[in-house]
């Protein structure tokens, strides 16, 4: 299913040895989108209700972030909620999803995610270890990660030649945006999501290499969690575009390394090196070029720094606040 985009076989990452008690963590998986539907609204307000009961918090960000219908114990909730049930789209999707994601696919993709929250478990004993839900956001979300639940929105992940995919509107979801709609990406996404809410208190906002760095620890440790995962997968890139960003480290680079460049605080041409879109729009960088090359170059700058760096653990990379040194470590190929 996926392809070997920057697979590496040397991946020091790959070769951890997990704490005793990370392997027998067990993690919680529910199915909050086939609750959802599965719910009796011929009573609305109890239909809500035993909704909340079990999700929690979480039920209160779907209804409030993701369908924005009321406050989530407000007793208007179920009768809003309904029509949203009903809808003859979004019941033609959950159709779809329960299709698609079959017993075979879910029950892979659980023991994916097992995987690498054991892995969380054991690079960070202390954190909460959330539980897994598997929902339906109506394209309002495709990872969301709370201090208690991971969750996984799975009409974002049905692929861009799935009927319901091809029918999202093109200026909502343009090309680009529907071809990371695909299942491949999931697991990649889910991480950055976790370490993305879990460390985001982390993010000082000072100059280009500061973003450079902050992102690079982000995806290392997303890759520390799932290792497998090939390159290309991790930036949600085609194998090309992997191709694109390995061929010319050398000129991206050298357009980056300006200390005019390097050491600017302007949002705004900071944010060209990281935005998502079809390709990363910085002074210098040619449009066939994939985007966010300056979440793939901070990436490459931190491997090379813990590869320098063989006895530190993640938990040591998030603890080290010189990205002047992190950065000395760093060779771009030519």
């Amino acid at each position: 299913m996926v392809g070997c985009g920057g697979c590496r076989d040397d991946k020091p990452l790959k070769k951890v040895e997990l704490k005793e008690e990370a392997k027998q963590l067990e993690v919680q998986f529910q199915r909050f989108d086939l609750d959802l539907f599965n719910a009796d609204f011929s009573n609305p307000q109890a239909a809500s209700q035993q909704l909340y009961q079990k999700y929690g918090t979480f039920y209160c960000r779907f209804i409030e972030q993701d369908l924005r219908l009321a406050a989530c114990k407000s007793d208007s909730v179920g009768p809003l909620l309904q029509p949203f049930v009903f809808n003859p789209d979004i019941l033609e999707t959950h159709q779809e999803i329960v299709k698609f994601f079959n017993e075979e696919k879910i029950t892979e993709l659980n023991k994916e995610l097992s995987s690498s929250i054991q892995r969380w478990n054991h690079f960070f004993p202390d954190s909460i270890v959330p539980d897994l839900i598997y929902y339906q956001s109506a394209w309002n979300s495709n990872i969301v990660s709370t201090d208690s639940v991971l969750a996984i929105s799975l009409d974002s992940y049905l692929g861009a030649d799935n009927k319901i995919t091809k029918q999202l509107s093109p200026d909502a979801f343009p090309a680009y945006k529907k071809q990371n709609m695909d299942e491949k990406y999931i697991l990649a996404d889910a991480m950055k999501g976790l370490v993305s809410q879990e460390f985001g208190h982390y993010y000082v906002k000072k100059d280009l290499l500061s973003e450079l760095i902050f992102y690079g620890k982000l995806v290392y440790l997303a890759e520390a969690l799932a290792p497998e995962i090939p390159d290309s997968i991790m930036m949600s890139w085609t194998p090309e575009q992997l191709g694109w960003a390995e061929k010319h480290e050398w000129q991206t680079w050298q357009a980056i390394a300006n200390e005019k460049v390097m050491f600017q605080s302007k949002s705004f041409e900071i944010n060209k090196w990281f935005a998502d879109g079809p390709f990363t729009g910085a002074n210098g960088i040619p449009q066939d070029s994939p985007p966010q090359l300056g979440v793939w170059l901070g990436w490459k700058i931190v491997r090379q720094y813990m590869a320098a760096h063989p006895q530190l653990s993640p938990p040591d990379l998030l603890k080290e606040t010189d990205n002047n040194k992190i950065l000395a470590a760093f060779k771009p190929s030519r």
